[in-house]
């Protein structure tokens, strides 16, 4: 079932499957329009939600995982920040990936539309984490709505590799994953026109 959520101005409201989850309501600021659209993959469950500031963050795992065991997680951001751009959220991945990577390897940023909001997307891989001590890959999309900046971002950790070798990651996870952020666009119900929604 899709994931569906919506932004406040301040804050965040996540929906999932239609069913409100225990999240902030609309702070009288009127009935929200955007929805942030993705289809989480198949098995894969919530592990909590946090908030700090303007932000809502949500954790997903692989069966069998969990934030404190894994290999793979989908995190998924929305900032109520009018201000928030979507290029320098992930210039801030990049310095971090620098900063707690033994050697990190970003791709150029790629800038485009989606469904009429301006989306900027980015690779980085990391050799060796300083603190984890595994290797890692990270695949970002970065979404400026109206309402909020949306950032999605599908996560890999195992073995570390050599600072010119290649992430061993499956071939068949990197399809997956390029198909799944393909599929992650936001709409506005409110402006069918320019972000129509889907039926």
């Amino acid at each position: 079932m899709p994931l569906a959520i919506s932004a406040l101005p301040a804050e965040a409201q996540m929906r999932q499957q239609g069913r409100p989850a225990q999240e902030p309501q609309a702070s009288g600021s009127g009935q929200l329009s955007e929805r942030l659209l993705l289809v989480p993959p198949a098995g894969w469950l919530e592990a909590g939600t946090s908030r700090g500031g303007n932000a809502l963050t949500t954790h997903l795992f692989p069966p069998g995982q969990n934030a404190e065991k894994w290999n793979e997680m989908l995190t998924i951001q929305v900032m109520g920040d009018s201000k928030a751009d979507a290029r320098e959220h992930i210039q801030r991945i990049i310095e971090a990936s620098r900063t707690n990577c033994e050697a990190s390897g970003p791709s150029p940023v790629t800038e485009g539309n989606s469904n009429g909001y301006p989306v900027s997307t980015l690779t980085v891989t990391c050799t060796k984490g300083r603190q984890s001590g595994l290797g890692g890959l990270v695949a970002v999309k970065a979404i400026r709505g109206a309402q909020a900046l949306y950032v999605v971002e599908r996560i890999w950790r195992g073995q570390p590799f050599e600072r010119n070798a290649t992430a061993p990651v499956p071939p068949d996870m990197l399809k997956e994953w390029s198909q799944f952020l393909r599929g992650v666009a936001v709409c506005d119900e409110a402006d069918p026109q320019r972000h129509p929604c889907p039926k």
